[in-house]
């Protein structure tokens, strides 16, 4: 074995994403179009932020990771919260998990949702400070922050979870930037720094 990388995206930042958990929000769009439950909703599609009508409730739509709501132009439901960056680095520190839980990992994921806002026409940087430590391997299987910079929202975000991406900084292409924070193990904290540019 020479101890190199069987597969390398062609964006190396896509490093720590390889072999995630998740399903990418492309494939769940491939997969309704090829058993054409997209053909099931028709008329034009109401969804914003690149989501896809639901094809059991036409009204409600089917959104990218990051996007909630009806239409897929909120943030989701629960934890996180909509952060206004400024031109000064400020500081989000993310709590995420069970202290009391053991070294096991929990079948489901707890997640927190982030906006990350700028003024029309700012871009939005987002530099990765910090993680806790004993969790990093490669897919960020069991704690990670989703971090989504692409002008696609459909494309899955950068996802990190190790120290070794200490100061990594990603520059969105629009105002606003969704981050999800995930964890099923125990607790872990993530911090983050942002402003726009």
């Amino acid at each position: 074995m020479n101890k190199k990388p069987t597969m390398v995206p062609k964006d190396i930042q896509y490093i720590e994403t390889l072999g995630s958990p998740f399903i990418g929000f492309y494939d769940l769009l491939m997969i309704n179009k090829h058993y054409k439950c997209t053909d099931m909703c028709k008329g034009p599609s109401s969804c914003k932020n690149y989501g896809f009508p639901h094809p059991r409730d036409c009204k409600k739509c089917i959104c990218p990771s990051g996007y909630g709501g009806p239409l897929c132009d909120r943030r989701p439901d629960g934890c996180g919260a909509e952060l206004v960056a400024t031109d000064k680095w400020q500081t989000l520190k993310d709590d995420l998990g069970d202290r009391k839980a053991g070294g096991y990992p929990r079948e489901d994921f707890m997640k927190c949702n982030y906006w990350i806002k700028a003024p029309a026409g700012k871009k939005v940087q987002v530099k990765f400070v910090s993680f806790s430590q004993g969790v990093a391997t490669d897919g960020c299987p069991y704690a990670g922050v989703e971090i989504k910079t692409h002008a696609d929202q459909r494309l899955t975000g950068y996802r990190l979870c190790s120290e070794d991406d200490k100061n990594t900084i990603l520059t969105s292409t629009s105002n606003i930037v969704p981050v999800i924070t995930y964890n099923r193990i125990y607790a872990t904290v993530t911090t983050l720094e942002y402003r726009y540019i």
